[in-house]
């Protein structure tokens, strides 16, 4: 039931999961977007109660109730309301990312609904329906209710949060103090939907130390042996969230950072922390897609049993090349 001193009421749409918080902002003056100061302070209040060590997805929908433009016929008029609904969603995203950054990107579902979603004469003003609604879950995401319609994807595809990582090989060198020539292999496994895994080789050089290295030749041995044919399979797997989302083909050309520590000649331990960041699609709080460059994740731990050659520690960064 509709608070009228609020401007809140509970939403509307429901989900498979319960949200962490869930409320449908109502009665924005009829042909405006702004919002109206208790639904600023909710959200305000909303995105800093998330807590900091938690993931989290935000699901944005915008609304506008059936009355139509002055001057404009049936048809022209939808697509006015539909433009509205999708300012007044902007406005929602916007507030949430002024009193949280990390909502930039976490808003996975962001939907201009328009005045589709009821039924009611063309000179209904329904405050219920100039309106926003906004869930925000922790950790995973359930899937949007049926009677939405889900938003197009950006370029290149559709893109994942869900993610595991394993560094099951490295070699370091020092071809003169302070500095590292190094390479490491990070393997990726796309953990939603049926596990796909690829191989890339992160060839990099940066400041650090290095016990020993391996003569080029042994270098050159470890790759050729690496792309002919990848067998190793006692590696360490670690499961994340991305903080963008992102694809394999994304990986591609994007930067790895790789913080090491290890030691063996052959089958050995690895501590290691992993970084990669690159230009990707992703929607911004507008709803629209922008190109830039993000992160995709930081410092991921992929400590555990690698193959390696020579014995160290490093900070490298370079680009990721798949292995074919």
């Amino acid at each position: 039931m509709a608070n009228s001193s609020t401007h809140l009421t509970a939403p509307f749409l429901k989900f498979s999961k319960q949200a962490f918080r869930a409320m449908r902002l109502i009665d924005i003056a009829t042909g405006k977007s702004d919002l109206l100061s208790e639904h600023t302070a909710w959200l305000t209040e909303t995105a800093r109660a998330i807590p900091d060590d938690r993931d989290f997805t935000v699901y944005i929908f915008g609304y506008a109730s059936k009355l139509g433009f002055q001057g404009e016929g049936a048809q022209q008029s939808d697509a006015s309301n539909v433009t509205l609904s999708f300012a007044r969603a902007s406005q929602a995203a916007r507030a949430l990312e002024s009193a949280n950054a990390r909502a930039t990107t976490r808003i996975d579902l962001f939907r201009a609904e328009g005045s589709a979603g009821y039924s009611a004469p063309g000179t209904d003003d329904s405050g219920l329906w100039r309106a926003v609604e906004v869930h925000v879950f922790l950790d995973d995401a359930p899937p949007p209710p049926p009677q939405t319609t889900p938003a197009d994807p950006c370029p290149g595809g559709r893109r994942y949060r869900k993610w595991s990582i394993a560094t099951p090989g490295g070699f370091s060198g020092s071809p003169f103090p302070g500095a590292v020539l190094a390479g490491n292999v990070v393997a990726f496994r796309n953990e939603e939907g049926a596990p796909v895994i690829h191989y890339y080789f992160v060839p990099g050089a940066g400041a650090g130390f290095s016990y020993s290295g391996p003569k080029l030749k042994a270098i050159w041995g470890f790759l050729k042996g690496l792309f002919g044919g990848f067998t190793y399979f006692g590696m360490s797997w670690s499961s994340f969230t991305a903080d963008t989302a992102f694809n394999f083909s994304d990986l591609n050309g994007a930067n790895c950072q790789i913080k090491s520590a290890g030691a063996g000649v052959g089958p050995g331990y690895q501590k290691c922390k992993v970084s990669v960041s690159g230009q990707v699609w992703f929607r911004e709080p507008s709803g629209k897609c922008m190109f830039a460059t993000q992160d995709f994740f930081t410092d991921v731990d992929t400590s555990g049993k690698d193959i390696q050659l020579g014995v160290g520690g490093s900070v490298v960064g370079g680009p990721l090349i798949k292995i074919q």
